[in-house]
């Protein structure tokens, strides 16, 4: 278990200290980042505030939040659903040892509210917290929660979730707010200075592509198809992200077919290195509908394509995609649907100032540049009444 740097409490005067805040969730970015948005807010307006992450050890928070400096413990915890029956009790089996794991970490750091935004790690220290008492505030960012943000609602004393129909999903009595996916704040700097930065053509209508973290290899096959247009015609620009363990496979088929790319306009990486950049500079996106990512595009206004995967616990990219569609704020194109008519669809909307400005328009009032601000009040408004009630 990873060291608690920075959190011991013994021998401290109590009341001398600020708000102390466990957060929780893991697994992938999209549950990092809200945790971290919020505690930003928190930050600036809490100077003495406390804090402890616990996550997995081989999730990407532990990564993530010790590269910023924030006290991180790891317990054990694992997923259940799409696994075996073998599988599935020993991941219970762990989930118990993650959950004595949970209730001494947060006794030992003496929290006062935690704070879970999802993935498996959050099971264990919301029951933790639960058990001792401690004020839980769950951070939904999925149309359709998270199984795990499911079992926990009915113990949480708020649920925040930037989309009503969530509320269809949640225990009846479930405390929710409706309040949008917390992100960082956007970049300001003009997509025609950026672009000069990155020495990339002002004339170009550019394509931003991405698979998630790790990629897509069906996104990728697609998108080698669609690279002839983008290599023959100048109105045309591409920055393409495969993911790591695709990188050299799109490499090769670009070498075998002796195709030569303007790096004016078309970049093709692993990942994207400095993503705010690439957002801002963009024309359109074309990607997966994760939450984080569909909060990501509405921050910056960048219309987008959605192609879900249909790989995620619960099809919940699905039920994201069509929210942002029914919204009129989005495109979805299924996985299974990439082909000529979807290949129009992308080159129509290059093509098509207005349509790419009337979907920048209708994901306007999706999007709150306030988010994590207003969730970093509601979480001190739980505490504050938390301590009320004790008195």
């Amino acid at each position: 278990m990873t060291g608690f740097a920075g959190v011991e409490t013994e021998g401290v005067d109590k009341g001398a200290m600020g708000l102390r805040i466990v957060l929780a969730g893991g697994g992938s970015g999209g549950h990092v980042y809200p945790a971290l948005a919020i505690l930003s807010a928190l930050m600036r307006s809490e100077p003495d505030l406390a804090v402890l992450y616990i996550g997995t050890r081989h999730g990407v928070e532990a990564r993530i939040v010790p590269e910023r400096q924030i006290p991180f413990v790891d317990i054990q915890a694992e997923g259940i659903l799409g696994r075996g029956l073998k599988q599935k009790v020993g991941a219970m089996k762990m989930a118990m040892y993650g959950f004595w794991q949970a209730r001494r970490s947060l006794q030992r750091f003496d929290g006062e509210i935690v704070l879970a935004t999802g993935g498996y790690v959050s099971g264990p220290v919301g029951m933790a917290a639960v058990t001792l008492g401690i004020p839980l505030v769950l951070q939904e960012q999925n149309v359709w929660p998270g199984v795990t943000n499911r079992m926990l609602a009915r113990f949480a004393r708020l649920v925040l979730t930037p989309y009503s129909e969530s509320r269809n999903y949640f225990p009846r009595g479930t405390n929710i707010q409706v309040a949008p996916n917390p992100v960082a704040e956007p970049m300001t700097e003009s997509p025609e200075n950026l672009r000069r930065d990155m020495g990339l053509s002002l004339e170009t209508k550019i394509l931003m592509v991405t698979g998630g973290s790790q990629g897509a290899e069906r996104i990728n096959q697609w998108m080698i198809s669609l690279l002839p247009d983008f290599i023959t015609d100048p109105h045309y620009g591409l920055l393409w992200a495969t993911g790591p363990r695709y990188f050299d496979q799109v490499q090769r088929v670009i070498a075998e077919k002796k195709w030569e790319l303007d790096r004016n306009r078309i970049r093709i990486q692993p990942y994207f290195d400095a993503i705010a950049g690439s957002y801002r500079v963009s024309d359109l996106f074309l990607g997966r509908a994760g939450a984080m990512t569909i909060a990501d595009c509405l921050s910056y206004r960048l219309p987008m394509i959605l192609v879900p995967s249909p790989n995620v616990s619960e099809d919940h990219q699905t039920k994201n995609a069509r929210e942002l569609e029914k919204a009129g704020a989005a495109v979805m194109i299924l996985e299974s649907d990439l082909g000529p008519k979807a290949k129009s669809q992308v080159f129509g909307l290059l093509d098509d100032a207005d349509q790419r400005a009337f979907l920048s328009e209708q994901a306007r009032p999706l999007y709150d540049r306030d988010a994590a601000p207003k969730m970093a009040e509601m979480v001190r408004e739980i505490y504050r009444k938390t301590r009320l009630e004790r008195r």
